[in-house]
C-alpha cells in the first residue's frame, strides 16, 4: 500500500472515531508526498476545510518570533546578549537576556496566572498589559537566568516587544515583510480576531467537542475557557496563523536560506547548556530530537483551546511534516490524541 493511502486509511477512521478533523501534509525536499484534509472548517455552517483552511498555530508561532530576532541580529541592530531592558527599559528584570527568552532559560513566570488573577476579564489584553503587570507586581523569577530550562510563554511575548522596538514596525508588520513575503506565505498573518475582528475567506474554527452531547462548541461560549477571549490581544507566543502550503513555503524558505544565513540557521537548531549542566531540549525556538530512525528534526507543537498544530523539519532526510487541527475532541472513553501522537504515527509510516 501507497503512503498516501496508508495516511489516508489512518486519518480516515481518526476523524470517524472524533480524535481528528484538519490538515496534513508530508513532503521531501519540498515536494508533498500527501495532503489530507478531513473535517469541517465550520461546524455550525457545514463549511468544509480544505488544503488553503487558515488555522490559528498557538505555539508554533514560536519559532517565527525566533528568526524576527536573528534577522535583527544579521543586520547589526541587537546582539542575543543585550538585555531585555536594554530595549524596553521598564522591563522589572534587569539580568534577563534575549539569548535566555529564545532558549527558554529566563525563569519567568507564566503571564496568564498573572492574568487570572490580577486582570478584569471583560477586557482583552495586549502585550503592553503583559509588561505593565509583570512591572507592577514583579513576581519572583522561577529561577536566576540561564540556570536551567523552564518552557516560558512570556519570555516570547517580550521578544515580540523587543523586535517593535528594534525595529519601530509592529509585530504583525515586521513579521509580513521579513518572514512572510520573502517566504511568499501567501495567506499568513498575525491576527487577533477577537481584538480586532476581520472576516478571512476559508477560516478554520478551533472548536471543542462534546461527544456525548454530540455538541461543537467554541471556546468562545464555554465558561472554563474564558481566557480565549480576555487574553486574544497578546503575540509572539502565538497568533500567527496560516495553512499548510503555506507553512511548507517557510520550509523551503529556511532550507534555501532566504531567512537567515546558514550559521544563524545551526545556532537555532543547537541546544545550549544551563548553568546546572543540563543541555537544553531547544535552540532558538525549535525543540530538537535525534534518533537513528528519522535523523536529526527539529519541531514545534502547538496547542490552544480547539487546536493542535505541529510543525516538524527532518534536517539529514529533508522530509516536512505538517499538522493543523482544529477541533478538541475527548471520546466517551476519554481517549485523546495530540500533534505530538500523530506525528509519531505518520513517522512510522514515512520511517519503516
Amino acid at each position: 500500500m501507497k503512503l498516501s493511502e496508508k495516511l489516508d486509511q489512518l486519518f480516515m477512521q481518526k476523524f470517524e472515531q472524533g480524535l481528528f478533523s484538519g490538515n496534513i501534509l508530508v513532503a521531501k525536499e519540498g515536494i508533498p508526498l500527501y495532503i489530507g484534509t478531513f473535517g469541517l472548517a465550520n461546524y455550525h455552517n457545514g463549511k468544509k476545510l480544505s488544503e488553503d483552511s487558515l488555522f490559528e498555530l498557538a505555539s508554533v508561532t514560536k519559532p517565527m518570533t525566533a528568526i524576527g530576532i536573528m534577522i535583527l541580529e544579521e543586520q547589526g541592530k541587537l546582539n542575543y546578549d543585550d538585555t531585555i531592558q536594554k530595549w524596553i527599559p521598564s522591563f522589572p528584570y534587569a539580568t534577563i537576556t534575549l539569548r535566555h527568552a529564545l532558549t527558554h532559560t529566563s525563569g519567568l513566570p507564566d503571564y496568564m496566572e498573572l492574568f487570572e488573577r490580577h486582570w478584569d476579564h471583560r477586557c482583552i489584553a495586549t502585550n503592553t498589559d503583559v509588561l505593565r503587570l509583570l512591572t507592577e507586581h514583579r513576581p519572583q523569577l522561577n529561577f536566576d537566568p540561564g540556570e536551567k530550562y523552564q518552557y516560558s510563554n512570556t519570555g516570547y511575548v517580550c521578544l515580540a516587544m523587543v523586535i517593535e522596538e528594534v525595529s519601530g514596525m509592529s509585530y504583525a508588520t515586521f513579521m509580513l515583510h521579513h518572514i512572510f513575503k520573502p517566504s511568499a506565505m501567501q495567506r499568513t498573518r498575525v491576527m487577533n480576531r477577537r481584538y480586532q475582528p476581520e472576516y478571512v475567506e476559508d477560516f478554520a474554527f478551533g472548536y471543542i467537542h462534546d461527544v456525548k452531547r454530540a455538541l461543537f462548541s467554541l471556546p468562545d461560549e464555554l465558561p472554563s475557557y474564558e481566557f480565549v477571549n480576555y487574553l486574544d490581544g497578546i503575540q509572539g507566543d502565538g497568533m500567527i496563523h496560516s495553512t499548510i502550503m503555506d507553512l511548507l513555503s517557510f520550509d523551503r524558505a529556511l532550507k534555501n536560506g532566504h531567512l537567515l544565513c546558514a550559521s544563524s540557521l545551526e545556532l537555532a537548531m543547537s541546544a545550549t547548556v544551563t548553568k546546572d549542566g543540563q543541555k537544553t531540549p531547544c535552540g532558538f525556538g525549535w525543540f530538537i530530537d535525534q534518533s537513528p530512525k528519522t535523523g536529526k528534526k527539529v519541531f514545534h507543537s502547538g496547542g490552544w483551546p480547539g487546536y493542535s498544530t505541529m510543525l516538524c523539519r527532518y534536517v539529514e532526510t529533508d522530509f516536512t511534516i505538517i499538522i493543523l487541527n482544529n477541533v478538541e475532541c475527548y471520546t466517551e472513553d476519554n481517549q485523546q490524541e495530540s500533534a505530538s501522537d500523530w506525528l509519531q504515527q505518520i513517522e512510522e509510516y514515512v520511517f519503516n
